[in-house]
C-alpha cells in the first residue's frame, strides 16, 4: 500500500483508531480513507516490520452486512496468490468488532499519481517504461486468472509503484471467483475503467473484463486521457457499453497504426473479441513499438497455497493446494454470453442502474441502500458543481454539518448553516456551483425545477473543498464530512476534468429521526 497519498495531511485529523492494537499491528498513522475502509500505517513490534492495515468502517458494516463477507473474500483472494507483482498479505482478523487486513507497506506512489504528475507537466510516459510497468501488471493478472480469480477493479490507483518502479497490483476488494461466486451487488467497478459487460452486472465479469481495464490504462498512458468521460458515473458507464472509443491517433497522432489497432481490440464491446490474456495485449504493444517481447513465464501448472495462519479469529479456511492447468488462452464459456445488440444492452443497463440505484464505484464503497444509522446521503461532484442528495424520507438539519479539506477553519471549509433554511428536505438536492458556470445535474435531481432545494454560488475553484488542487499550489486527495464535530467519512477529491461520487449515512440524532 502506497504511503505517498498525503500522509502528513491526514494525520492532522484526530482518529480514534490511531494507537490501537489490531492483531500483531499497532496503528501509528492514517494513510488514506474511502467510503468503505480506512488505511493505516502500522508496526509489528515483535518482528519490527511495518505494514499497511486496511480497516472496515464500522458504520458501513452496520449499514451493509455483506461488507464483512466481501472483506473476508478479499483476504482469501490475496492469501491465495503468491506473485511478486501482487500485494503480500500478512494477517486478517477481527478485534472487538473491528475487521482489519494487514498487508505489505509499499513505499512509493501509485500509477494514478504518476499519470497525474505527467499530465500536469504536459508530457506522456516513456513507452519503454510504460511497457515494463504494464508487463508486470499483466503477469499478475494472468496469474490471478489462472487461479480462477477476476480482479474487477483494475485501475491506476490500484497499481502501486515502489521506489524501484516495480508495479504491485493491490485492492482485491471486488474480486470474483469465476464460475464459483456470484457478485454481492448489482454493478461494481470504476466507471472510467469498467468493461461493458461488468457495467451491466458484475457477475458477467470474465478475465477479459480485466484485460479491458488494462487496455483503458494503456490508452490513458499513450494519449493522456481515458477513452470515455462524462458528467456522471452513469453517463460514463453507458458510454462504455454503447459508444465506440475515440481512435487513439485522433488524440495522439504519434501512436503507430498497429498500436491503435491493438488498443481498439482491447476495448471491444464483446469480451471474446479482445486479447485472450493480459500478456497477449502487452506483447502486441511491445511488437507494435519494436520492443523486446516479454516471454510468458507462467508454468503449465500453478500451485496455490492458502495458509490458515493468514486468517485470524475468523472462519477458518484451512490449508489447501489448488493445481491449475494453464492453456495458451483463457477461454470464455459460451453459455455465459449471448450477443445482444449494443443498443439493447445500453437500454438494459440504464434500466438496471436506475432501478437498482446501487452502482458502486471507486469512491463509493458500497453501503447500498438501507441506512441503519440514518438517511442515505449521496454526493455527486465535478470540477464546477457539488450536489448533495437527501435519499431519506425526513429533512436533514444541516447546522452542524461541515465539509473540511485540509485544516479545519481554513478558507475552503463549507458549513451546513450556509444551506437555505439550514435543512435539506427529503428527496431534494442542494448544490454548490462555480459562479457564472452552468451546474451539472445528476439524474437523481432531474428535473431540477422539482428536485433542487437551494443553490450556493462560489467564486474561487481552488477553494472548493471537493477539488484536489489548492490555492497554495498543493494537492489534497480527500475531504472530510463532519457532523457535530465528529468525522462521518472521507471522500476523494477530484481534479479538473474529473468527477466523483461518495455516500454516507446521516447520523441519527434527536433532530434527525425519520418521521
Amino acid at each position: 500500500m502506497s504511503v505517498a497519498k498525503q500522509e502528513n495531511d491526514t494525520n492532522k485529523f484526530k482518529d480514534e483508531l490511531i494507537g490501537k492494537q489490531l492483531g500483531d499491528y499497532r496503528l501509528t498513522s492514517r494513510l488514506a480513507s474511502g467510503g468503505m475502509a480506512r488505511v493505516y500505517k502500522a508496526m509489528d513490534y515483535k518482528l519490527q516490520r511495518q505494514a499497511a492495515v486496511k480497516v472496515l468502517e464500522q458504520d458501513r458494516i452496520d449499514g451493509d452486512k455483506s461488507l464483512t463477507k466481501r472483506f473476508l473474500r478479499e483476504a482469501r483472494a490475496v492469501a491465495a496468490l503468491e506473485h511478486e507483482n501482487i500485494i503480500t498479505l500478512y494477517q486478517f482478523g477481527e478485534e472487538s468488532g473491528v475487521y482489519f487486513l494487514a498487508m505489505k507497506l509499499i513505499k512509493g506512489k501509485d500509477l494514478s499519481e504518476e499519470l497525474s504528475r505527467l499530465r500536469k507537466s504536459k508530457t506522456l510516459m516513456d513507452v519503454e517504461r510504460a511497457a515494463r510497468i504494464m508487463t508486470q501488471v499483466a503477469s499478475a493478472l494472468d496469474y490471478a486468472h489462472a487461479a480462477g480469480i477476476i480482479h474487477r477493479d483494475v485501475k491506476p490507483s490500484n497499481i502501486l509503484l515502489d521506489k524501484d518502479d516495480k508495479a504491485i497490483l493491490t485492492d482485491f476488494g471486488l474480486v470474483l471467483r469465476a464460475s464459483v461466486e456470484t457478485t454481492l451487488g448489482t454493478a461494481f467497478g470504476t466507471p472510467r475503467y469498467v468493461a461493458p459487460e461488468q457495467a451491466i452486472s458484475s457477475n458477467k465479469a470474465v478475465p477479459q473484463s480485466d484485460v479491458y481495464a488494462l487496455g483503458v490504462i494503456f490508452y490513458e498512458i499513450l494519449t493522456g486521457q481515458t477513452p470515455f468521460n462524462g458528467d456522471s458515473p452513469m453517463e460514463i458507464a453507458l458510454s462504455q457499453i454503447s459508444d465506440p472509443p475515440p481512435p487513439p491517433r485522433s488524440i495522439n497522432p504519434n501512436i503507430p497504426v498497429e498500436i491503435e489497432k491493438e488498443l481498439l481490440k482491447a476495448l471491444e464491446k464483446e469480451p471474446e473479441k479482445r486479447h485472450p490474456t493480459a500478456m497477449k495485449l502487452v506483447n502486441a504493444i511491445q511488437r507494435g513499438y519494436g520492443l523486446p517481447v516479454t516471454p510468458d513465464k507462467t508454468s503449465p501448472t500453478v500451485k496455490i497455497e492458502i495458509p490458515q495462519s493468514a486468517l485470524k479469529k475468523t472462519q477458518e479456511i484451512g490449508v489447501q493446494t489448488i493445481s491449475v492447468p494453464i492453456s495458451e488462452e483463457i477461454p470464455i464459456k459460451a453459455q455465459q454470453r449471448t450477443k445482444t445488440p449494443m443498443i439493447l444492452m445500453a437500454f438494459a443497463a440504464a434500466v438496471a442502474l436506475v432501478l437498482a440505484g446501487i452502482f458502486i464505484f471507486n469512491s463509493i464503497s458500497g453501503s447500498g441502500g438501507g441506512a441503519a444509522t440514518g438517511a442515505l446521503v449521496t454526493l455527486i461532484y465535478d470540477e464546477n458543481t457539488f450536489t448533495m442528495i437527501n435519499g431519506g424520507d425526513y429533512p436533514l438539519q444541516s447546522q452542524k454539518l461541515l465539509f473540511v479539506r485540509g485544516v479545519e477553519n481554513d478558507r475552503d471549509d463549507f458549513s451546513g448553516d450556509r444551506i437555505a433554511g439550514d435543512v435539506v428536505p427529503p428527496g431534494k438536492c442542494f448544490q454548490i456551483v462555480l459562479q457564472g458556470s452552468q451546474a451539472s445535474v445528476p439524474p437523481q435531481c432531474q428535473p431540477i425545477s422539482e428536485h433542487r432545494h437551494s443553490q450556493v454560488a462560489l467564486v474561487e475553484p481552488l477553494l472548493f473543498y471537493w477539488r484536489a488542487e489548492t490555492q497554495d499550489s498543493g494537492k489534497i486527495s480527500t475531504f472530510e464530512i463532519r457532523y457535530d464535530g465528529e468525522v462521518i467519512t472521507r471522500c476523494d477529491t477530484v481534479s479538473r476534468g474529473q468527477a466523483g461520487e461518495c455516500r454516507f449515512n446521516w447520523p441519527v440524532t434527536p433532530t434527525a429521526v425519520p418521521q
